[in-house]
């Protein structure tokens, strides 16, 4: 194997290249796909190409401290190609670590992703980031998964990884998968120096992600997204080398303004559509024949069935019957979209700021489709109304929710009331059923609604 180059860009085309000639000929040298998971945020696209670009450069200690077999390491981008562009601050820091997207590996330039071309008869595992367990799409047989590095729940899956760094949300919580990334970083690295397109990325995932180390509990920070800051910032192009934690704390003013940049650029989605907006932070799970996706979208109903969005204009008040057809529209795309993905359960988990007595606050809403019977849909929200309240599942993290009301609409301040269901039944879809609900929880993101909904289904079915 040749060595690794050490700038961004060249790296990646490296690391491509590598794969396409093993490809050609599997005998030559083992190799592992390090990836991100299926949402494409730019914790797990920083996150896989980091790691892998460490892992080339300091092979020998991933080799004796893990015991990890000589491999190359490619870093694979769960995003398909002709989706890169739903996520625009993926692209920003990508300019900035002067690379483009050309020099990535897409999951859609593998081809077929279940084929035994990604199996152990190939000379072939797999490395996880940002995600515990290996999607379904990847297959079963004949795969190995050699590391992992992740910041979700821990489900026990994939024992036999011989890197397996997980902190549980519910135990042991990392705001950003980044953050575990820069720890086993500086260990490799043994003090020597970081290039700083390395650094600039993960610590442009870290200040996405925590929004700046913004602390626990009104932010997702924690001591290890701290530390993992004050390691990377001296190696970065952000501020003085000299950082100073004290209590626990260090100085974020350096990089305040690029994380109102990549705030701003993440939260403009005018450019999609609702299929966009759904695709664009998706993560799919499955049980017991049930497939469920998850959506991420950082709007409000109001904005989002209006369109307001995608012009940035407010969304004044409508007539009942406006509302119940902009509704309509809505469930008939979500019913598309699911049908689309195969799913029998969508989850889309809204979050937004809104105006309130002069003061922004942060907003969650969420709502719950299935095709099937209502009286499993009424099982399921019950037990999410429950969940961290009530047996069996008082030991969870409460989600509080409550029946969404509608959003104040501006000038009139009324609220849209009109959600397009009648009881559970959506009156546009035949054979789905859904719940909309305002999540009083704002700080319970996907991290915490995945594992509580994943456990409700596991003991209702």
């Amino acid at each position: 194997m040749l060595q690794a180059p050490h700038g961004m860009d060249a790296y990646l085309r490296w690391a491509k290249a590598q794969a396409e000639a093993h490809w050609a000929d599997p005998t030559k040298q083992h190799m592992t796909l390090l990836m991100g998971n299926e949402a494409g945020d730019l914790d797990s696209a920083a996150s896989a190409i980091a790691l892998s670009y460490v892992m080339n450069h300091e092979p020998r200690y991933f080799m004796e401290r893990y015991g990890l077999p000589p491999s190359v390491y490619v870093p694979v981008i769960q995003t398909p190609r002709t989706q890169l562009t739903y996520r625009r601050e993926n692209l920003h820091v990508y300019q900035m670590i002067h690379t483009t997207p050309e020099a990535l590996l897409c999951v859609d330039d593998l081809g077929d992703i279940s084929s035994s071309r990604f199996g152990t008869t190939a000379n072939v595992s797999l490395g996880l980031v940002d995600h515990p367990r290996l999607s379904a799409a990847w297959g079963d047989k004949d795969r190995r998964v050699d590391v992992i590095v992740d910041h979700h729940e821990d489900d026990g899956s994939h024992p036999e990884a011989k890197l397996r760094a997980i902190r549980s949300p519910s135990a042991d919580p990392v705001g950003s998968a980044a953050s575990l990334v820069a720890y086993l970083i500086s260990q490799a690295q043994g003090g020597r120096a970081l290039p700083t397109e390395v650094a600039d990325l993960l610590l442009s995932a870290i200040v996405l992600d925590t929004r700046n180390l913004k602390m626990q509990p009104s932010g997702k920070a924690t001591d290890v997204d701290v530390q993992a800051y004050a390691y990377l910032r001296p190696h970065s192009s952000f501020g003085p080398s000299e950082v100073d934690v004290r209590n626990g704390r260090v100085d974020t003013s350096h990089t305040k303004a690029w994380n109102e940049d990549l705030q701003r650029i993440k939260n403009d989605v005018s450019h999609l559509d609702t299929h966009g907006l759904l695709s664009r932070d998706l993560k799919m799970t499955s049980m017991s024949g049930l497939r469920i996706g998850l959506a991420a979208v950082p709007l409000s109903f109001s904005s989002w069935i209006s369109g307001a969005y995608r012009t940035n204009a407010p969304v004044d008040t409508v007539r009942e019957e406006v509302a119940e057809r902009e509704w309509t529209v809505w469930w008939t795309q979500l019913a598309g979209f699911m049908r689309d993905k195969g799913m029998n359960m969508a989850v889309v988990l809204l979050s937004y700021r809104e105006a309130m007595d002069g003061k922004t606050k942060s907003r969650r809403d969420l709502a719950l489709a299935y095709f099937g019977q209502d009286r499993f849909l009424e099982q399921v929200a019950s037990s999410l109304e429950a969940f961290g309240s009530k047996r069996p599942f008082h030991d969870g993290v409460s989600l509080e929710l409550e029946t969404w009301k509608g959003q104040r609409r501006v000038p009139s301040g009324k609220r849209e009331r009109n959600m397009g269901i009648h009881g559970h039944q959506v009156s546009s879809v035949p054979g789905m059923t859904a719940v909309v609900w305002r999540q009083r929880n704002t700080n319970a993101n996907r991290k915490i609604v995945q594992p509580a909904l994943l456990r409700v289904l596991h003991h209702l079915l």
